[in-house]
């Protein structure tokens, strides 16, 4: 693997991990009876208080423009694109 796609790699896992992060502090904080809090390590300030909350308020059509520009899409890795658009409810092949 390259440099740049192991960057790319690192950079994807980094925000997936905060992103799930924030979801779980969401959960606790709707059920707070029945989990636990989730480990924050020490440095991901930026990531906590920056990145998770722009992430969120862009739009999905943005974020997708972005990925392509990036090069990182799952037609890169040869994967197929799904067959329907986010937020479309799956529906069985005809």
């Amino acid at each position: 693997m390259s440099a740049v796609a192991q960057a790319k790699q690192r950079l994807r896992d980094r925000a997936e991990h905060h992103l799930r992060l924030a979801a779980m502090e969401e959960l606790r904080r709707r059920y707070p009876a029945g989990t636990s809090p989730a480990y924050h390590e020490h440095g991901a300030l930026l990531w906590r208080r920056a990145f998770v909350p722009l992430y969120r308020r862009v739009p999905w059509e943005h974020k997708v423009r972005v990925m392509h520009a990036l090069g990182m899409t799952a037609e890169r890795a040869g994967w197929t694109t799904p067959s329907r658009r986010p937020g479309e409810p799956w529906r069985p092949p005809v």
